[in-house]
């Protein structure tokens, strides 16, 4: 079994179709963050209600709620491929113990095409994908990473870099389509407040300095 663990908050009108045309191949089990939670009955699988919470400890109470033998975390704002499950099966088989999907945009503009294809090399080069992509690994290897971390921001980031340090790590040939919402008519300041909150991350900045950087 693979378990589909989505972290949302406060998500748009319809997120929910983003995992509709997978659902019945995965456990899904939706953390909800939101001060009023709402998910729908279309998403059938497992939902914890956790309002006022990081996203790094909604996607750790979401693994231990979640009974598969593969972990896969997606944001709410993404899709996956069609084929998800069988890709990671697939590269589970082969002898991945972990993994990630690339990234595109839906209604992607020369901007986020730009953005999506830096994201995909830097997967590749550095096997540091964000979350927005999908991120899977096997609960072993979860276990041995150490899980996320009660993090507000940066917690994929926190996390992978524990996880790839497992020399079994897949990049699969497929795409995650990403929202572009948070760029529209705003990208280079996105772009920036993106670059500044990851330097900080590495420099040693506190949590809380970087979600204020990051929610402005």
């Amino acid at each position: 079994m693979i378990s589909l663990v989505v972290p949302i908050r406060d998500e748009p009108e319809g997120w929910w179709e983003n995992f509709a045309p997978v659902a019945p191949d995965f456990e899904i089990v939706v953390v909800d963050g939101s001060a009023r939670p709402s998910v729908p009955a279309a998403i059938r699988g497992r939902v914890l209600a956790l309002p006022g919470t990081s996203r790094g400890a909604r996607l750790a109470a979401g693994a231990s709620a979640a009974a598969g033998d593969v972990l896969f975390f997606l944001h709410g704002d993404s899709r996956p491929p069609a084929d998800a499950k069988a890709r990671i099966e697939d590269a589970v088989a082969r002898g991945a113990a972990a993994g990630c999907f690339r990234l595109a945009y839906r209604d992607a503009t020369p901007a986020t095409r730009w953005i999506a294809a830096c994201a995909n090399l830097r997967t590749r080069r550095l096997r540091l994908p964000f979350g927005d992509q999908g991120i899977f690994c096997t609960r072993a290897a979860y276990a041995e990473a150490g899980g996320f971390r009660d993090l507000p921001v940066c917690d994929d980031v926190d996390f992978v870099r524990r996880l790839r340090r497992n020399p079994r790590f897949a990049v699969l040939d497929a795409c995650c389509a990403a929202s572009s919402r948070r760029y529209r008519g705003r990208a280079v300041r996105q772009i920036l407040v993106n670059a500044r909150v990851l330097a900080g991350y590495f420099a040693g900045i506190s949590p809380e300095t970087l979600e204020r950087w990051y929610r402005g």
